[in-house]
């Protein structure tokens, strides 16, 4: 009877050994959770691709907590929640920035936390004592902006390629045409080959002759510089200032010389009316020489030629008067 006891006191005290041993572990880790570490919740706008269960929470590149659970906000489709378990202790305020990283080539991501102001509030802090769950909001992922950078790169890419082939549809036609065109135009080279080379040699001799026709256009052009050189300016000057002198002469003569002419145009006017007068005296001889008789004619005709030098004799005399009129004109006009 006294062995049996001593099997139950046995057995009950190891019961309880157990029991304190579960009792002891839930207790650690309430007092771990409670002091050592806390909820931290992040708000990721757009992707939240990579990111998953045991992530690494990251601060400044250390380590400061993992990720428990990713999930969408209800309210709120376009935003991916995490609920991370960090170190109460570690500093982050309003301007801490997250974001999500990639850890090397695994295709892992991170939660990166960098920055931190120590004049201002930490937010474990200041959540604990509102007794609410502190937030944070994350940066678009890196890898959603790279998507979306590739996304853009391939529409653009396609857009394009398909410009560039409606304007190859577009330029197909008038660039076979060109080919042709070329292809057309090698051919004549082709065959009048002999001709340019021809046309090349007769180019080749005209520059030559060129280039010789140049050094002796440098010696007259040197020649003609130093002709220049020693020509006296104040000489030049002079005969300009004479060639102006004799062209105002010239200028003022010349009116001098349209009112003589005026005076002869008018005395040879006159001397066509008395010539005009003269043929008409000379008609109406005529006729009355025709009922004359020739011996009385001869005589009529002797003295017609005594009035003719008389009438020469008049106009040489009125000529004689036309020039002196011309040759006064100048003191009448100043008179």
């Amino acid at each position: 009877m006294e062995t049996r006891a001593n099997y139950v006191i046995v057995g009950i005290f190891t019961l309880a050994a157990i029991l304190a041993a579960f009792a002891f572990v839930y207790w650690t880790a309430a007092i771990g959770e409670r002091g050592e570490t806390t909820l931290l919740r992040v708000r990721i706008p757009g992707s939240a691709s990579g990111l998953g269960r045991g992530s690494f929470v990251l601060f400044n590149g250390v380590k400061v907590g993992d990720v428990k659970r990713v999930y969408i906000d209800v309210d709120n489709p376009t935003v991916a929640i995490a609920d991370t378990e960090i170190d109460r202790m570690t500093p982050i305020t309003k301007s801490t920035q997250a974001d999500i990283g990639l850890a090397g080539l695994t295709g892992q991501a991170n939660i990166e936390l960098k920055g931190a102001d120590p004049k201002e509030v930490k937010l474990l802090d200041q959540a604990e004592k509102e007794g609410r769950v502190p937030e944070i909001v994350a940066n678009p992922s890196a890898v959603t902006n790279l998507l979306q950078t590739a996304q853009n790169i391939f529409t653009r890419a396609d857009k394009v390629l398909s410009e560039l082939e409606g304007f190859t549809k577009d330029v197909r036609g008038p660039l076979t045409q060109t080919v042709k065109n070329v292809e057309t135009f090698s051919d004549a080279l082709a065959k009048n080959s002999d001709g340019i080379d021809k046309f090349l040699s007769a180019v080749s001799s005209l520059s030559e002759q060129l280039q010789n026709v140049s050094g002796r256009l440098d010696s007259t052009l040197k020649a003609a510089e130093g002709l220049l050189n020693s020509i006296d300016k104040d000489r030049i000057k002079s005969i300009v200032a004479n060639v102006d002198t004799v062209t105002a002469n010239l200028k003022e003569t010349s009116k001098q010389f349209d009112t003589t002419l005026e005076n002869v145009n008018t005395a040879v006017g006159s001397i066509n009316d008395f010539a005009k007068q003269t043929q008409g005296t000379l008609a109406k001889v005529n006729g009355v020489l025709d009922g004359i008789d020739p011996a009385d004619v001869r005589t009529a005709l002797a003295n017609i030629q005594k009035a003719s030098d008389s009438a020469n004799k008049a106009a040489a005399d009125i000529a004689k008067v036309t020039d002196k009129i011309a040759n006064r004109s100048d003191d009448i006009n100043d008179t």
